[in-house]
């Protein structure tokens, strides 16, 4: 009898939470969004917000300062105009700012909260919105505002589109029965994660990988072979799906949002600008790399990511040292998807790498700032911050990054004789951290994952990435049988010193390392008060060093805290240093597996 109850008591319970359950997918969200273009010339957004169920007498709104993609700071909120909010039968509420980017409404005991306003949208960047009378383009975070703790909840979205338009674009699921173009994000970090396209837009043929289908769509794609673009798209794809080993989402959206500039990734669509591909090989691999980078982001952000990167903050910048990873990982797998799929070959490969490594190393930007230092202050300076007398002092954590891939992915695989790779590090990030565990990873796990792959410490590969040590090449690039081109000596006389005028005062900025300057002991922050005899700007000292050869001594009076000194630098040769990336002839077995395996073409 006691069993027999409890087992109707079971099925009660059960069924009562089904019932809940069915009635929460069948009420309308909490926060529903209505966009409509009424007069697209204006350049401006019409928003509408329905929310319901706000708890207290006072609602805060917020617009975001940033979106996610993009590690810089925007005045979203500066764009809205015409703000006013009523309750449910349409009564005003009073509102005030709450800041910058925050409104907050005395809605009393409303429990609906009706709010309109206008989102003026004039850049073409993937970050801003944008509308004109031929598309609108809606960064989400540039459009929807959120209440503060409420960020969870779900949202619909409805686009009210232009009668002159036929098409609305997104990543975003529809709602089944619901008016037309309305779509559900889950919560605020989906819908702020999706952009959004419209227009009379052209939707090239939609390709399957496992059966899941990706499908490019964008306004005025412009002139070029459709069918061969789908085709190389498709094997581009499929490289990325087979280095992970996972396809994490239903169906995959490639949004060409016209003339404009950037590409930012998301979980299940990316928006990148696009008005076609040009007629040459170079251009087709361009434009391919550009997209399996902005691809490959699902995975090396939106889900193998620095644990700072989401759940998010949209009120501040998300800073993590990682951008390194995050970014400069990325850049190294776009060009090995395009050798995997067969769109690349094993010599464009080394070509592309080449100009990478000589972006690094001509950049004097090198000698101030590590990887790591470049992924935080992004935020601030941005990747081409410079002097007050324009010597540049960052690095893009694009290049050094991608780099560090190449260097690390060497590294396992000579560790491990060729049994294990980056990817091994990349696929253990993705099943341990966002399957398993379903967050980020922290700095000390991405390096523990590291050095578990290759079976060995790597504190000189990560001293790489924190410090501006010069990188040992060679040793590295010795694993794969590569090598750089050796630089050869020019008859011009070298200093090795990087200046720069500090009100008034000429000084060392940095020193190259090995160079004259460095064997003299001079280093950054001295003075140079006389050079040869006489006080020099950066012209000067040019000019003093010029008539000389290799070898001659240059007397430099420097200053140094309160004291000054003579010291006689001995000159060197001027370098000319070649950054191309060759085979080394009669390579090893295992340097011929290592090219072989990270060359191999894996996609038929």
């Amino acid at each position: 009898m006691r069993h027999a109850l409890r087992t109707v008591l079971a099925i009660v319970a059960a069924f009562i939470v089904a019932t809940a359950a069915a009635a929460a997918d069948a009420s309308p969200a909490a926060f529903a969004f209505t966009v409509s273009t009424p007069d697209p010339a204006s350049r401006q957004y019409h928003v509408r917000l329905r929310c319901d169920g706000l708890p207290g007498d006072t609602a805060e709104f917020r617009m975001p300062v940033w979106t996610p993609g993009y590690y810089g700071l925007f005045d979203y909120a500066g764009n809205v105009r015409n703000f006013g909010a009523t309750d449910g039968d349409g009564r005003p509420l009073a509102f005030a700012k709450g800041g910058p980017n925050a409104w907050v409404i005395r809605k009393g005991p409303a429990a609906t909260v009706l709010l309109s306003y206008d989102v003026a949208a004039t850049s073409p960047f993937v970050a801003n919105a944008f509308l004109d009378e031929t598309r609108g383009y809606i960064t989400p975070g540039a459009l929807f505002v959120y209440v503060p703790g409420q960020l969870r909840r779900s949202v619909t979205v409805t686009v009210e589109l232009n009668s002159k338009w036929t098409t609305v674009a997104t990543g975003l699921d529809p709602v089944p029965k619901g008016p037309p173009h309305t779509f559900r994000a889950a919560d605020f970090d989906v819908l702020y994660d999706s952009p959004i396209l419209m227009g009379n837009l052209e939707t090239l043929p939609t390709f399957e990988i496992k059966g899941i289908p990706h499908r490019f769509i964008g306004y005025a794609l412009g002139e070029f072979d459709r069918r061969q673009f789908v085709d190389d798209l498709r094997a581009v794809v499929e490289a990325g799906t087979e280095i992970i080993g996972d396809i994490p989402y239903k169906h995959y959206t490639f949004l060409g949002i016209g003339p404009g500039r950037g590409g930012i990734e998301h979980a299940n669509s990316t928006a990148v600008p696009f008005s076609g591909i040009g007629p040459d090989r170079a251009s087709r691999i361009r434009t391919l790399s550009f997209l399996a980078h902005e691809y490959f982001h699902h995975y090396n952000v939106k889900r193998i990511r620095p644990i700072a990167l989401g759940p998010f903050d949209y009120d501040r910048p998300n800073l993590t040292d990682m951008l390194w990873v995050s970014e400069g990982f990325t850049s190294y797998y776009e060009y090995l998807m395009l050798v995997r799929s067969g769109r690349m070959t094993p010599q464009e490969l080394l070509d592309a790498l080449t100009r990478t490594i000589a972006a690094v190393e001509n950049n004097p930007g090198r000698l101030f700032q590590s990887a790591t230092a470049s992924s935080r202050d992004t935020w601030t300076q941005g990747p081409f911050g410079r002097g007050a007398s324009g010597v540049r002092r960052t690095i893009s954590y694009y290049d050094k990054g991608l780099v560090l891939g190449l260097l690390l992915d060497f590294r396992i695989r000579h560790e491990t004789k060729n049994r294990k790779s980056l990817d091994t590090v990349m696929r253990t990030l993705y099943q341990k951290y966002y399957k398993q565990a379903g967050r980020g990873w922290t700095d000390a796990e991405f390096r523990r994952v590291c050095e578990e792959a290759a079976g060995t410490t790597l504190a000189d590969f990560f001293e790489y990435a924190s410090t501006t040590r010069k990188i040992d090449y060679e040793k590295y690039l010795a694993h794969a049988g590569l090598q750089l081109e050796p630089a050869r000596a020019l008859p011009d006389a070298d200093l090795g010193a990087l200046v720069e005028d500090v009100n008034g005062a000429l000084t060392v900025a940095a020193v190259e390392d090995g160079s004259a300057a460095a064997k003299a002991g001079i280093v950054a922050g001295d003075v140079f008060a006389a050079v040869d005899g006489r006080a020099v700007d950066g012209a000067g000292l040019k000019t003093a060093v010029a008539p000389r050869k290799p070898g001659d001594r240059l007397p430099v009076l420097v200053r140094r805290g309160g004291a000054v000194q003579e010291i006689e630098v001995t000159l060197d040769a001027r370098l000319e240093k070649s950054w191309r990336l060759v085979r080394v002839p009669g390579p090893n077995a295992l340097q011929a597996a290592i090219f072989a395996g990270w060359t191999a073409t894996t996609v038929k």
